[in-house]
């Protein structure tokens, strides 16, 4: 999905820039509509407490309560993050489990953590999918989002480099695989990571632009990222170009 606007590899890890147009756009806004506002597990919740409601007056305040609780508001990195995840699962073989959504305490929350915490399937063996995304109308190449302590690529080698954030995501992974072939899928993915002692993973690194297209956006990263990934590790990055203003991307998501 999407036209490739430029791609490179260095040792371990590629990267490639993509344009998403407006028909890309309009195929892909109902499922990351679903993963912003997660309305089908929402929807349960809701039913679930409509038969709970045991008079008139129950019912009256319920409808209230709901009518304000429904979070309708969306910020535009949250549109991001949900793209890619559309896009991920969509076009790259990657499965993720559950909605992140489910986690937050707070409306709007920025969760702490990976953004990405999966699995995918290549070539009919698992793997475990760890990444970040970041969305970006700064108009530097690479924009600020990339570099630094906080930044995109010092995350990826975060997650890459530290036991303990490896160990959280996959215990995080594990408690919300659902029985079947996905947990059959994870019992895979994991022994790999066991025996390559940790090296057999898939990093991923997406970010989400509306500025023009630039391979600077990632290419000095992405082959630092590639002298730092053991086999038979892999890492990406991933940039999506999108045609309209990021303070506009909220309108992707409208009812």
């Amino acid at each position: 999905m999407g036209a490739i606007l430029f791609e490179g590899s260095h040792l371990r890890c590629r990267w490639m820039g993509r344009a998403l147009d407006q028909a890309d756009l309009d195929r892909l806004a109902a499922d990351v509509r679903e993963r912003v506002f997660d309305l089908a597990f929402s929807d349960e919740v809701e039913a679930q407490m409509r038969d709970l409601a045991q008079t008139d007056f129950s019912t009256e305040w319920l409808d209230s309560f709901l009518a304000a609780g429904r979070q309708n508001d969306v910020l535009p990195w949250q549109v991001g993050e949900a793209l890619v995840e559309a896009v991920l699962e969509a076009e790259f073989a990657v499965v993720l489990p559950w909605n992140t959504k489910r986690d937050q305490r707070t409306p709007k929350a920025s969760l702490p953590g990976a953004d990405l915490v999966g699995l995918c399937q290549v070539n009919d063996e698992w793997h475990l999918v760890f990444g970040e995304i970041k969305s970006s109308s700064d108009k530097a190449c690479p924009p600020g989002v990339v570099h630094g302590k906080s930044g995109l690529v010092q995350q990826l080698e975060r997650i890459l480099n530290d036991p303990s954030v490896q160990f959280e995501l996959i215990r995080w992974l594990m408690a919300r695989v659902p029985d079947g072939e996905l947990s059959s899928g994870f019992s895979e993915a994991l022994t790999r990571f066991v025996n390559t002692r940790g090296a057999g993973t898939r990093l991923i690194g997406s970010l989400v632009r509306d500025t023009s297209p630039n391979e600077l956006d990632v290419s000095t990263r992405g082959r630092n990222l590639g002298g730092l990934i053991g086999d038979p590790g892999t890492a990406e990055l991933h940039v999506w170009y999108l045609p309209i203003p990021m303070a506009d991307w909220p309108g992707l998501v409208a009812a």
